[in-house]
């Protein structure tokens, strides 16, 4: 019985899908800063430390929080310090891994309205390592978006959003986020499907009383 047990556990092991996992890394100038990992509740954030930022807090969502469709939600607010010195870009990537991703990709862009911004800035989206999409703001832009913008991916894995941004003066602030979604049909779409369906029962219902009225 007890090998019976294992060996149900074992296949319900290799069954089961694996756990999508988040993943975020702050890179200040290339070197790496801050990182958190691993995390497979859908919702992570990060709270970075160094001495050229007064503040770097990312906030990301994903799978299992988002729907399927929607893999991954990124915010980024960072200021640099009052001793900040020389020109310092600001590098967040947020990964996602074992994910089911589709063709059909959406990437939407955005920098929100704030004083003394940094740039340039841009930002991006990966699927399995390659670029799905990118957008690079000019500098000092108060507020501004891209997208949605799609690129015709096939499925992938894993996900990835990156932020980076050109720091250059003390007290220069930024606030950004990333969307990625992937490819469903529209609700039009789906009312279409609705109809379809519900006429191909009501003609089955018709059809089945019509052969109901002519049975002997």
């Amino acid at each position: 019985m007890r090998k019976i047990l294992l060996a149900t556990a074992a296949l319900a092991a290799l069954v089961a899908p694996a756990q999508a996992t988040l993943q975020i890394e702050v890179f200040d100038n290339g070197a790496l800063i801050d990182n958190v990992t691993g995390i497979t509740t859908g919702a992570a954030s990060l709270t970075a430390n160094d001495a050229n930022f007064a503040n770097i807090t990312i906030a990301a969502q994903g799978s299992p929080i988002l729907p399927n469709a929607d893999l991954s939600s990124v915010t980024l607010d960072a200021s640099a310090a009052a001793g900040f010195t020389g020109s310092h870009i600001l590098t967040v990537d947020v990964l996602q891994s074992a994910i089911s991703g589709r063709g059909g990709t959406l990437s939407t862009f955005t920098v929100n309205g704030l004083t003394n911004d940094p740039g340039p800035t841009t930002e991006s989206t990966f699927a399995d390592g390659g670029l799905l999409a990118s957008h690079t703001f000019p500098v000092a832009l108060l507020d501004g978006s891209f997208g949605p913008v799609s690129a015709a991916a096939g499925t992938f894995t894993s996900d990835e959003t990156q932020f980076a941004v050109d720091f250059t003066a003390p007290r220069q602030s930024f606030g950004g986020s990333i969307q990625l979604t992937t490819g469903v049909p529209e609700p039009s779409t789906w009312a279409m499907l609705a109809l379809g369906f519900g006429l191909m029962g009501l003609m089955g219902f018709r059809r089945a009383g019509l052969r109901q009225a002519h049975t002997p």
